[in-house]
């Protein structure tokens, strides 16, 4: 591999490793201040965004298995570090979500993913996992246990929207400068 081979592949290494560690250090705060258990997870996967503009899908999948893998290893907040594995992903899949033409079947396809990925989250923790600290968080009627999900499932739809705007930002204030893509 000659000179100019190494520093192509080199600089997307670093980059991406950098942000690995960047957002295994945000996920690390979920576990220092107890309402950073579900902030952290979604401001980690900021992250994800110029990782994904700048160097593709593939090592943007890869920034998350990583960033997912420290957290559940070294984090102190294992729901925030499931909440991390189970939803972290969402800034990859979300440009090719929002490529379906209807609203109504957009909006359908993001509220069903939501609830699929946090039903499976906390299904693996109570049943399979069996996290002490999470099973006690719960509360034994049945219907407070779904307005938290429900809540949960709201607050996914409005990181949706966040979400734009975090690009759009991006997009104006890193992107503007750089001639790399169009």
């Amino acid at each position: 591999m000659g000179k100019k081979d190494q520093k192509l592949t080199s600089k997307p290494i670093a980059f991406c490793a950098m942000m690995a560690a960047l957002g295994t250090v945000i996920m690390l705060t979920g576990g220092l201040i107890p309402v950073l258990t579900y902030c952290s997870p979604l401001i980690a996967s900021f992250l994800l965004i110029p990782v994904l503009d700048q160097h593709g899908k593939e090592k943007a999948w890869m920034v998350w298995a990583v960033t997912s893998a420290l957290s559940l290893l070294v984090g102190v907040d294992k729901e925030a570090s499931f909440f991390y594995l189970f939803l972290g992903w969402y800034p990859i899949l979300k440009p090719f979500l929002d490529i379906i033409p209807s609203r109504i079947l957009r909006f359908a396809g993001k509220l069903l993913l939501f609830s699929a990925a946090i039903g499976a989250m906390y299904a693996l923790i109570l049943f399979v996992f069996q996290i002490g600290d999470i099973m006690e968080s719960f509360s034994p009627l049945l219907w407070v246990n779904l307005l938290f999900f429900a809540g949960l499932v709201a607050v996914m739809l409005l990181y949706d929207r966040l979400l734009v705007g975090v690009w759009i930002t991006y997009f104006r204030r890193f992107r503007r400068n750089t001639s790399s893509k169009p």
